[in-house]
């Protein structure tokens, strides 16, 4: 290994407290890149006691399911725990995450369980019905999902509220999602790699 890429790993290495001194030979270097990578996974991972069985711990309030879409998410973002981003997209944070750890960048692989509701409360697709949560590149999704797991840590929970213009849009989903259909998830970021 060439002294300028020992130099400059070992920097990065004391920057991240994967060691406390500089390591001096190749070796050294190897073992603490080890538990700096070690060290990483575990801060970008949701340890499996903080996982969350099932949906017991979401928000269930849907509000007035009769009303128009622009009117049902003008009266979803004035409840209390609503917050609504600039595009539109509305979320309810369910479980803080204690993990510190920094936010999942679009070009990043995500593993999440979710559980997708029509607006009504119907559910249309779950990962834990299916005991199987999902792993993705998080700018393969629909916009609302990039968007808003791309606003959480490891561990957290958050019901996010889409409109249709951040889900599938006018065409909807062939076979499973009807045109210009707004959406509900409670989702769970588990893991960032």
């Amino acid at each position: 290994m060439n002294k300028l890429l020992l130099a400059g790993l070992s920097v990065a290495l004391v920057t991240l407290g994967a060691c406390n001194k500089t390591p001096t030979t190749e070796e050294a270097a190897v073992e603490a890149l080890n538990t700096a990578t070690e060290t990483l996974a575990k801060f970008r991972t949701c340890a499996e006691e903080n996982v969350l069985a099932d949906i017991t711990s979401y928000s269930s309030d849907f509000g007035d399911t009769t009303l128009e879409q622009a009117a049902w998410f003008e009266a979803n973002g004035k409840l209390d725990g609503v917050t609504t981003t600039e595009s539109g997209l509305q979320y309810r944070v369910n479980k803080s995450s204690k993990l510190k750890s920094n936010t999942p960048a679009p070009e990043q692989t995500v593993r999440v369980n979710y559980h997708g509701l029509y607006l009504n409360g119907e559910k249309f697709d779950s990962s834990y019905d299916r005991g199987q949560d999902i792993e993705f590149p998080l700018n393969r999704v629909i916009k609302g999902w990039t968007e808003g797991v791309g606003l959480m840590k490891p561990c957290d929970a958050w019901t996010f509220y889409i409109p249709s213009d951040l889900a599938y849009g006018p065409n909807g989903r062939e076979g499973s999602i009807p045109p210009a259909t707004p959406l509900v998830f409670h989702i769970q970021l588990l893991g960032v790699r």
